[in-house]
This record gives structure tokens, C-alpha cells and sequence, in this order.
């Protein structure tokens, strides 16, 4: 297990989430929304504040602009080393078969190394954020399937974009909308994700037996309430990428 201070960076699309690595663990995790007004002030004084890092490793999917953006606000220098990961063929027991492993989103890979080492047998990991990220992995390690679909806050947006629902309802794509049209909206795109969920589980179960329901991601609590109202067990996960991380810099 490394003692070299090392931080971890899991740039996503909405966040960016920072962490040092302690025993094999991520600790001090903080999370930045991109939108932030104050984002570089607020990113520096931490990084200030922490010991000086030897290595730092880094999990994008963000736009290269934001990646940019926050590699300029990290200590530089010899003593820092700044490591971008990218998906491999295979490590920490996760087989890719991507054609090209790279192209496997980093975080989804990291993810799995983080469920497959807490799971007994197969299991599927689910990421709510911005996307909704559905993958399987056998009880072996190999990554059998994966679905990328909006997230239900990217299926609202696409309604409210889309049509002209908020014409006739201006608060029925707002949290404190309450009338029935807001209501359907929320029941619609968050049934939607679960269906997808329970339907990708079903699938997968047919071919493993067996199969444990992982979740993570920002929306990853409301999307386990609404599994939870059809009787769906899931187990969360928090911080799965970095956790993922957390062994894959401890992997040789």
C-alpha cells in the first residue's frame, strides 16, 4: 500500500470531486459544481491546505477545458506527478472488452473495480449523474454489457427543452412544483430510469443467475427510493470512482 501522499481527482460532468488517499481509502472528499461562481478560489484554498502532493491521479470525463482548468490549480513540479487515467484492458480484476479499452469511460471502469472487490459474485453497477451508466460483471471480473442512457434530471431537461409543457405550466419543471403535471414529470422520468434498471437486472440475471444491484452517482439515492417502492434491493456505494481509484493506484 503506497504512503506517498497521493490526492485523487474524479472529474465528472456536473462536479469535480478532489480526495487524498489514507490507508488505502479516500478521505477529505470535497465536491466542486464546474458552475461554481467562486470555483477557483474555493479549489485553491484547499489544495492549499493540504500536504504537498507526490502523485496525483486523475479520472476525467469532463470536457478538456474543464480538466485544463483545474490541472492549473494543482501544485506543479517534479515532486508532482499528475497521472490521467485511462481505461485498460485489464486491472484490480476487471477485464475490458471494449475493442478499444480505452473508450470504456474511466469512471465506469473504476466503478466496477470498486463494486468488484466488494461484491460476492456478479453484480451490476449502476451511475446516476449526469448519465445513467448501467454495466455487468461476472462473478470472474469481465465486463459483460453496458447502457448509457440520459440521467432522469437530463430527461426533464430534455422536456422542458422540447416541448412547451412550462407554457401553459411554468412550475411543473421546478422542485416545488406540486401540481399534476409536475408530479407526472417526476413519476415519468424517474419510473423511466427504474424500469431501465429492473429490466437491465432481469436481463442480466437470465444469463448469471445471480446478480447484486450496486448504485452510485449524485441521483443514486432518489433512484434507490424509487426501486425500493418495487420491492428492487440495491446496495450504495458511495464515491465509487474514487474508491475505484483508491485500488487501482495500489494495483501493480
Amino acid at each position: 500500500m503506497s504512503t506517498r501522499e497521493t490526492w485523487l481527482l474524479d472529474l465528472g460532468n456536473s462536479r469535480a470531486k478532489l480526495a487524498r488517499l489514507e490507508g488505502g481509502v479516500p478521505i477529505d472528499v470535497t465536491a466542486f459544481d464546474w458552475s461554481r461562481p467562486d470555483f477557483e478560489t474555493a479549489v485553491r484554498k484547499l489544495v492549499d491546505a493540504w500536504p504537498r502532493p507526490e502523485r496525483v491521479l486523475a479520472a476525467s470525463v469532463a470536457a478538456a477545458s474543464s480538466a485544463d482548468r483545474i490541472a492549473g490549480l494543482l501544485p506543479r513540479g517534479p515532486s508532482s506527478e499528475l497521472e490521467w487515467l485511462r481505461s485498460p484492458r485489464e486491472r484490480c480484476g476487471i477485464r475490458n472488452r471494449y475493442a478499444k479499452p480505452e473508450r470504456l469511460g474511466i469512471d465506469r471502469f473504476l466503478s466496477m473495480v470498486a463494486v468488484h472487490a466488494r461484491a460476492s459474485g456478479a453484480a451490476i453497477v449502476v451511475g446516476c449523474g449526469t448519465a445513467l451508466t448501467l454495466d455487468a460483471i461476472a462473478a470472474g471480473g469481465e465486463h459483460q454489457e453496458g447502457l448509457i442512457a440520459p440521467s432522469p434530471a437530463r430527461m426533464r431537461d430534455a422536456l422542458r427543452g422540447g416541448t412547451a409543457i412550462a407554457d401553459t405550466n411554468p412550475d411543473a419543471f421546478t422542485d416545488a412544483g406540486g401540481d399534476d403535471t409536475a408530479m407526472a414529470l417526476q413519476a415519468g422520468c424517474w419510473a423511466a430510469a427504474g424500469a431501465l434498471v429492473e429490466w437491465f437486472a432481469t436481463r442480466q440475471r437470465a444469463a448469471f443467475g445471480t446478480a447484486s444491484i450496486w448504485l452510485h452517482g449524485g441521483w443514486s439515492g432518489p433512484l434507490a427510493e424509487w426501486l425500493a417502492r418495487d420491492g428492487t434491493p440495491v446496495e450504495r456505494l458511495e464515491h465509487a470512482v474514487l474508491h475505484g481509484m483508491a485500488l487501482f493506484c495500489d494495483d501493480p
